[in-house]
């Protein structure tokens, strides 16, 4: 019997659509899924997150337009957890570990905080969750249409450096609570003066405390 039951398991996960998802916040998950979801159905799948995280999760669809999907999250704990995480960073929290690859082939993200702006913010200013050469999660005050080609500056603290300017496409926004959104960003192609600035700045962070400032010259 428990044969049968492990076997039924393994059956079903191995059935189970894919969600890709793209965002989330306040309890709501925006997925892709290549399967057709119809609203109301609740859906076990197995859901793909950036940075190569997979997990179970259990939806109520909400919403389907054209394969993409809004849906409530209703389990499990576990994969809430991992959802917030990758979702929903803090811009306060103090990590061990200041950046970190997703993958190995991944550009090196850091956990910091810098000023951002933009004329298609709302307010036209954010801030950096993390940053990256590839691109930065920020913090805005206001949401952001997904797939939006917009224009940024970025203030690094670093008295010898101006601001720089890189294009930019949102990949998602979330709503994280009343008055806060996050937004992900990936950078077009940097100007080789963009990059190797970037590229210097981000790699002296590495053996930089949180907070604390690059030395004078």
């Amino acid at each position: 019997m428990k044969g049968s039951i492990g076997a039924m398991d393994f059956l079903k996960k191995l059935t189970a659509p894919g969600l890709q998802v793209t965002g989330y916040g306040q309890g709501i998950v925006h997925f892709k899924c290549s399967k057709t979801l119809k609203s109301g159905a609740t859906v076990d799948g197995v859901a793909s997150l950036p940075g190569g995280v997979r997990c179970d999760l259990t939806v109520t669809v909400e919403q389907a337009m054209q394969g993409t999907y809004t849906a409530k999250v209703t389990g499990p704990p576990t994969s809430l957890t991992l959802l917030e995480k990758v979702f929903l960073p803090r811009g306060d929290s103090q990590k061990a570990q200041m950046y970190y690859k997703p993958n190995e082939d991944d550009m090196t993200r850091h956990a910091r905080t810098y000023a951002m702006r933009s004329r298609d913010f709302h307010n036209f200013k954010g801030a950096t969750a993390e940053l990256s050469r590839a691109g930065a999660l920020v913090m805005l005050t206001g949401p952001i249409q997904q797939n939006k080609e917009i224009a940024v500056q970025i203030d690094l603290d670093d008295n010898d450096l101006q601001p720089i300017g890189v294009e930019a496409s949102v990949d998602w926004c979330t709503q994280r609570d009343e008055k806060t959104w996050i937004a992900s960003l990936t950078f077009k192609p940097l100007s080789p003066e963009t990059d190797t600035i970037l590229n210097a700045f981000l790699e002296e962070l590495k053996h930089r405390a949180p907070g604390s400032r690059p030395p004078q010259q």
